[in-house]
């Protein structure tokens, strides 16, 4: 079995940026065990070359309907951003250079998701919009898949 990085982003005190928050709190305490859970706010280049595979992002996104659950391969993120879809929380680098820079560093980008829930507001300490606060369950049964997924397989299923 292997481990699972979880890389939380997002600010819990901007209103749906702390969806990814309440997504992880989701999870019941079995599925929790399996993985490494890491709040990193921000993604960073280093969050992703140092966190060995396999990686889950998980954030809220802007560009869909609030509440619409993504899930995709990593590697799926910079098409996603050139549709005009893009994680919420605020970077301190762009998502595109995240990626190019670890796919620089590292040579590619690591195995495993993103999981977003897309979000309608982010001001500071507004509650979660009611379309995030819906999309929390399913958005967390999500991710609890990939988990267990990636933790015990050796490599991802070909339907992935």
């Amino acid at each position: 079995m292997r481990r699972v990085t979880l890389l939380v982003c997002g600010e819990p005190m901007r209103g749906d940026d702390a969806v990814a928050e309440r997504i992880v709190g989701m999870l019941p305490a079995t599925t929790r065990s399996l993985a490494d859970i890491c709040h990193v706010g921000a993604l960073m280049p280093d969050d992703l070359i140092g966190a060995g595979a396999p990686v889950i992002l998980v954030d809220a996104v802007h560009g869909l309907p609030p509440g619409s659950v993504i899930d995709l391969p990593i590697d799926g993120l910079a098409e996603l951003v050139e549709a005009g879809i893009a994680p919420g929380s605020t970077h301190a680098l762009p998502l595109p250079m995240v990626l190019a820079l670890v796919e620089q560093l590292a040579g590619r980008l690591p195995e495993g998701r993103f999981i977003g829930v897309a979000g309608a507001g982010y001001g500071l300490g507004s509650p979660l919009s009611e379309p995030v606060a819906d999309a929390v369950g399913p958005a967390a049964a999500r991710l609890g898949h990939w988990i267990r997924v990636l933790a015990h397989a050796r490599r991802l299923p070909a339907c992935a």
